[in-house]
């Protein structure tokens, strides 16, 4: 059963690396506007056909929001998949556009807070999610000149994970392996470069409330910025209605230390958790709620009997 497993399991992967790079040549030849129309529709499409990832995202908007009629979960996490999918086309699009072409689409407030953050010399944890377009958001910054690495998850298949890299590094910024990470990031720190970190998928390093429920979160940015001052950046980028963007930069966040390290993680991390919650409270449809956020925590808190 296992050997049953593992090659479908590869199978699987050997297909997803093959429409993904379908997927590419096909939109990167689309004019942009139309590749955000087959993008949303794919998404839709997505929607329907994929029961399991429909039901995670509707069971997750219904803990996360309790009062809603199951009307309310369902059509969010329809737009949720149909946003996942503009963004999507939008990423194979990212790397052939000009700065002008992005700025036609995308609106910055906040940039002095990112420039003051740099001018400490001490790098830069740029801290988003799963929201909106996090991955236009990075093409455009570095197209500004600002110096930009990300922590990214492999995906399964390597082939996958080798396309997705080549596409960020088109796009202008470096990939960091999530997992062997550390050294690369603290490097790039000291030479005072920016590193995007993505911390609202499960993990088990500390516990924060998410929605009011434990949730795990990694606890990288607070260690990062404790063991090297470096200032934390919330930054989002925000659709608009007709698929424009608007990125909002934050002020930087700075942390003292109190002496006792797992207390100071998952009080940074718990800070950075209320800024996101609070995004995603006004845009419940451009988070991803297609993964199990609670699954560490549940395990965690189970009761025993």
């Amino acid at each position: 059963m296992a050997d049953k497993s593992a090659a479908r399991k590869r199978v699987e992967g050997l297909l997803g690396r093959w429409a993904l790079r379908g997927a590419w040549a096909l939109f990167r030849a689309l004019p942009f506007r139309a590749a955000q129309r087959l993008g949303a529709g794919l998404g839709l499409l997505a929607y329907t056909l994929s029961g399991r990832y429909r039901r995670v995202a509707i069971e997750n908007l219904q803990r996360a929001f309790p009062d809603w009629t199951p009307q309310q979960a369902t059509s969010t996490a329809r737009r949720v998949f149909r946003n996942f999918g503009v963004s999507l086309a939008e990423f194979f699009k990212a790397p052939s556009m000009t700065q002008t072409q992005i700025e036609q689409r995308l609106t910055v407030v906040g940039l002095e807070h990112l420039d003051a953050a740099f001018v400490e010399g001490r790098g830069v944890l740029l801290i988003t999610g799963h929201f909106g377009n996090w991955e236009l958001m990075a093409r455009y910054l570095c197209m500004r000149g600002y110096p930009i690495a990300v922590i990214a998850r492999d995906a399964d298949d390597r082939g996958t994970t080798e396309l997705i890299t080549m596409l960020r590094e088109r796009s202008g910024y470096r990939v960091f392996p999530r997992g062997n990470a550390a050294r690369l990031v603290l490097r790039a720190l000291r030479a005072n470069e920016a590193v995007g970190i993505l911390p609202d998928q499960n993990a088990g390093d500390v516990f924060v409330e998410f929605f009011g429920q434990k949730a795990g979160s990694v606890a990288g940015p607070a260690v990062f910025h404790l063991r090297t001052g470096a200032p934390l950046v919330p930054l989002f980028n925000v659709r608009l209605p007709n698929d424009r963007h608007r990125v909002e930069i934050l002020p930087p966040m700075r942390f003292e230390p109190s002496g006792d390290a797992q207390a100071d993680y998952q009080r940074i991390m718990q800070a950075l958790h209320d800024v996101l919650e609070g995004y995603v409270r006004r845009y419940p449809d451009q988070w991803l709620w297609l993964h199990d956020r609670w699954k560490s925590a549940r395990k965690r808190f189970a009761p025993t009997l």
